[in-house]
């Protein structure tokens, strides 16, 4: 026998008017997927606007959306960052795509080593042709992203609302991922 999932009489996923998703068998379910695809799109979003972020560093090197953002966790409060510091800013483990970014960052003289002494390993730092590009940057997401975020009423509450809510989803996944890990 197989067992359906219950729904709500209330559920959207229910209605004439809102075809069933195989992710939606509830409004509650409906809630959370639909805040999932939300996610995906922003992510995208987020990624095209950070690959923009070194468009216009002259070279040879094809810079995506994570290049953009180790170079702004290096330069994040101006202090060296090792490897293994960039990852855990970013909640990755793919240690080896976080090498290939910072390699990139160095043959393009945006970032340097500071150290190969700390207890961390090796550490970077910006150098001043990527101090240069993380202004330039910062100036433009200014310009573009938050001037005409001020202008939206209550959008501070709104972001801290939704960072809450994105934090506890970020542990709800990470310890998803643990246990399905766990049960292949």
């Amino acid at each position: 026998m197989t067992v359906q999932p219950a729904r709500s009489a209330a559920s959207p996923a229910e209605s004439a008017d809102v075809p069933p998703w195989h992710l939606a068998a509830s409004d509650a379910e409906r809630v959370v997927a639909e805040f999932e695809h939300a996610l995906i799109c922003l992510c995208e979003a987020f990624g095209r606007y950070n690959m923009q972020g070194l468009a216009g560093v002259p070279g040879e090197v094809s810079f995506s959306g994570q290049d953009n953002m180790v170079l702004h966790i290096i330069q994040t409060l101006d202090r060296p960052k090792s490897l293994s510091d960039i990852s855990r800013f970013m909640n990755r483990d793919d240690l080896a795509n976080i090498q290939y970014s910072v390699r990139k960052l160095q043959k393009a003289g945006l970032i340097e080593k500071a150290s190969d002494r700390s207890a961390r390993g090796t550490t970077y730092r910006s150098t001043e042709a990527g101090r240069a590009v993380v202004a330039d940057f910062v100036a433009r997401r200014r310009e573009l992203v938050l001037a005409p975020a001020e202008e939206m009423a209550q959008l501070r509450e709104q972001l801290r609302g939704a960072t809450k809510v994105m934090s506890h989803f970020i542990g709800l996944y990470d310890q998803a991922a643990r246990v399905l890990s766990t049960r292949s």
